[in-house]
């Protein structure tokens, strides 16, 4: 069975303990897989009774789509990407602000490091905010057991988890006043956007 279900735990890390973070994350045997740096413009609606999540995003260069299916702040949503070319990126900005959702342009700074048994761990950072995501990819069979080892992780590794969604939205709020901000499709944000592109692609 296709593993598709982005099991996904998160908790906020205050900017001071991110070196002793990582420190814990190499006394584990984390092993440091990537460093990238993300431009995401993010789309936001309700679809029925699900949420969806898409976002068109150039990271280190290589550009793509991601749809994201389920709440916002669920620990199981699908997730399907496609690649795309870098000069397709701002025809699918254009497409996808063609519908009725809430738009917010995000930059995000990573280190990724991989845990025994297939698991990512993300230090995000976010302007002043930063959080870290355990990650593992699953099955709808497997949900139970890796959700357990998940916080066996956060709990070996020191972290304090959002416990709710509630709380997930409480970061997200704070992210969209200090560091991202909102898209109408103005001709001023598409000028913006563009350098801000171009800047991400040569990164």
């Amino acid at each position: 069975m296709d593993k598709k279900i982005e099991l996904e735990l998160r908790a906020e890390i205050s900017t001071q303990n991110k070196e002793s973070f990582q420190n814990r994350l190499i006394d584990v045997g984390g092993i440091l897989h990537s460093h990238t740096k993300r431009l995401s413009v993010m789309y936001f609606s309700n679809t029925g009774t699900k949420k969806l999540d898409i976002r068109v995003r150039v990271t280190n260069g290589e550009c793509e789509v991601v749809v994201k299916s389920g709440s916002f702040g669920a620990h199981d949503r699908i997730e399907i990407a496609q690649k795309i070319n870098p000069e397709e990126f701002l025809g699918m900005v254009k497409v996808f602000a063609q519908f009725d959702f809430t738009i917010e342009v995000g930059e995000r700074e990573t280190f990724n490091y991989v845990l025994p048994g297939d698991i990512i761990v993300s230090l995000v950072s976010a302007g002043p905010i930063s959080y870290v995501e355990l990650e593992k990819m699953s099955s709808e069979s497997d949900i139970e057991k890796n959700n357990k080892l998940l916080k066996q992780w956060a709990e070996r590794l020191k972290l304090q988890l959002l416990k709710s969604e509630e709380e997930f939205d409480i970061l997200c709020k704070r992210l969209a006043e200090k560091v991202d901000w909102p898209f109408r499709g103005t001709n001023e944000e598409y000028i913006k956007l563009n350098k801000l592109f171009n800047c991400y692609l040569n990164k």
